[in-house]
């Protein structure tokens, strides 16, 4: 099995977690293959990552992060200071992985809590990739020119047929719709990796990527905050909930920081302080509280507010104002009038 992530060194504890999840809940696997496309990993960084991999007998492989603009034309134009070009990586893999035909992307931030087996030997049916639903509007599949009948995924897990990849062009075409955007596209890579392979994606059940949301809102209250136009049912939410092959710790506007914080009421930080403590760093387990007044401020009001009333207020920003401000942005980069 062949498992891919990026990551650099500010996130090499969060991503070195995901990977001992993997090892601990798939010892049966002959043969696990961990690929890491990092941007300036020190060597002492590497030989963490290597003991990790020897310890369970394992292989390690470091892949340097490509220089999107040099190398493959790609100009991105920044969207929040968080959001980091790097994720663009897993959509060039059949690139930076050559001798391989298949992967399972994955990202930093999660946690496989079960068996793999079932997911990486899916049958694709002809298709490029796999992923699960991601939960947005309709305004945005309008917003990014998705086809009516499409369904807007989430790129933190992808299952990747390579050889598929490469027979349908697909690494060309990422780079053809982000200079068609000159290179502005909200939601970066996951927007791109939609809208490029809206034909070709084999869709996952909700226990291969149990997010945030799904874990802190009923689905009642989703369908009141994001206004879906698809998503999982109630059943497949509780399923997913009870079996989480894999957990994405994904932030969440009602969650006060990552699952990897010291003040946090993030619902799978206890899974993380699992998977940490099994990595022997010598460093803390969790992070001190870097927040600055005004979120602090602002998460105090979102835990003030009745949920109710929260949720519709984050409802409009969501489904009206941003989606007009994001449109406006790539007018203003495309200069359009």
């Amino acid at each position: 099995m062949n498992i891919a992530y990026h990551c650099t060194d500010n996130y090499a504890q969060i991503t070195a977690t995901s990977i001992v999840s993997v090892f601990e809940n798939n010892k049966y696997f002959d043969e696990i293959n961990i690929f890491i496309v990092e941007n300036g990993f020190s060597q002492e960084t590497k030989g963490k990552f290597i003991e990790i991999a020897d310890r369970y007998g394992r292989k390690m492989f470091f892949i340097p992060m490509p220089d999107f603009y040099k190398e493959y034309g790609l100009y991105l134009v920044s969207i929040k200071k968080k959001w980091m070009f790097d994720s663009y990586s897993r959509l060039f893999l059949d690139r930076l992985m050559p001798n391989e035909n298949r992967v399972l992307y994955l990202d930093g931030d999660i946690i496989v809590a079960g068996s793999l087996k079932k997911l990486w030997e899916k049958d694709l049916g002809g298709k490029c990739c796999a992923a699960a639903l991601d939960c947005i509007s309709e305004s945005y599949y309008k917003l990014f020119g998705l086809r009516e009948g499409s369904r807007y995924c989430n790129s933190g897990v992808i299952l990747i047929d390579l050889d598929a990849w490469r027979k349908c062009n697909i690494s060309n075409k990422v780079i053809g719709y982000v200079q068609k955007n000159h290179g502005y596209v909200f939601f970066m890579e996951q927007t791109v990796f939609n809208v490029v392979l809206q034909d070709q994606i084999k869709y996952l059940g909700a226990t291969y990527n149990v997010s945030t949301l799904m874990q802190t809102m009923t689905l009642t209250e989703l369908k009141e905050l994001r206004h879906y136009k698809s998503f999982y049912n109630q059943a497949e939410i509780e399923k997913a909930l009870e079996t989480h092959v894999i957990v994405h710790m994904t932030g969440f506007f009602y969650v006060i920081n990552r699952a990897w914080n010291e003040v946090t009421n993030h619902p799978a930080k206890s899974l993380f302080v699992e998977y940490c403590s099994m990595l022997r760093w010598n460093q803390d387990v969790l992070q001190k509280d870097t927040r600055v007044l005004s979120v602090r401020v602002k998460d105090f009001f979102i835990h003030t507010i009745p949920k109710p009333v929260m949720i519709r207020l984050a409802a409009w920003i969501y489904n009206g104002w941003r989606v007009k401000n994001i449109q406006k942005q790539s007018d203003r980069v495309r200069g359009v009038r």
